[in-house]
Parts: structure tokens; C-alpha cells; sequence
């Protein structure tokens, strides 16, 4: 045991936690590099797999605190369902299934997909309170946001 949380809870925890920087890091990166084949085109797909590595650690983690932690499981699958949705409407744009799904839409779509994946994340981050209550002591503007009241 570590800080009173098991190995089993621990590691999946450090995992999540550099996969979440890593997702807040290459979103922003992405999100300024210019919209062209190139740099937008590489730390989007790093987006994506950091994005992914989160998404199954919040599975894992929350199936040991089951019912506390079903809102994350929620949101994680919206979030990352978006970020899915919105990685393949560009990646598969020219495709005939995809024109034919969005139509002239495609790239209203990836923004769509892209820019809200990055919000419920970040909704994510602020609805966990296990994260809210280890970090306040390090990140002390954390103690200015007022608690979630989600049990």
C-alpha cells in the first residue's frame, strides 16, 4: 500500500494521471499548431492515444470505486466517444461512408468532435473528487473552486 491505496488502485492512478497531462498538453498543442498536414496532424494523434490511455484507466479505477465513480465512467465515454467521432470524420473524410454521414459537415464536425472531447475533459477533472481532494494541498488555487457536490 501506498498512501493507504492498494498496488491495484495506485499504479492504474499514476498511469491516468501522466496520460491526463499528456491529453491537457498535446490538446493545447494541437489546438494552436496550424490546421495543415504536419505538426496539427501528429499531436492530434498523440491526442488521441493519450486520450485513449485515459479513457481505459478511468475504467479501470472506477469499477474499484463503483458507484462513487459512475459520473467519470459517463463523461470519460462522452469525451472520448467525441474525441472519436471527431478524429474520424477528418482522418476518414474522403471516404464515400463518411461524405455521405456528414456530407459538406466534415470538418464543422472534427471541430465539433475535437474541441468538445477537450471541454468534457476538463469537466472531468473538476467532477473528480478524489483528485480535487489530493491536490488541493499542492495546487492551492484548487481551494478557491467551490466543491462538487456530486457524492
Amino acid at each position: 500500500m501506498i498512501d493507504g491505496l492498494s498496488w491495484t488502485f495506485f499504479f492504474p492512478l499514476v498511469v491516468h494521471v501522466l496520460a491526463g497531462v499528456t491529453t491537457i498538453v498535446t490538446g493545447i498543442l494541437t489546438f494552436t499548431r496550424p490546421k495543415q498536414p504536419g505538426s496539427h496532424f501528429r499531436w492530434g494523434g498523440c491526442y488521441l492515444w493519450a486520450y485513449t490511455v485515459v479513457f481505459l484507466t478511468t475504467i479501470i479505477l472506477a469499477v474499484q470505486h463503483w458507484p462513487d465513480d459512475a459520473n467519470l465512467v459517463v463523461l470519460g465515454s462522452l469525451g472520448y466517444g467525441a474525441a472519436l467521432f471527431g478524429y474520424g470524420a477528418q482522418r476518414y473524410r474522403l471516404r464515400h461512408w463518411v461524405q455521405r454521414l456528414v456530407g459538406g459537415w466534415g470538418n464543422v464536425v472534427h471541430l465539433s468532435g475535437m474541441i468538445s472531447s477537450f471541454v468534457i475533459f476538463l469537466t472531468a477533472f473538476y467532477f473528480d473528487k478524489h483528485l480535487q481532494a489530493g491536490l488541493t494541498h499542492l495546487l492551492p488555487p484548487l481551494h478557491d473552486l467551490p466543491r462538487t457536490s456530486v457524492k
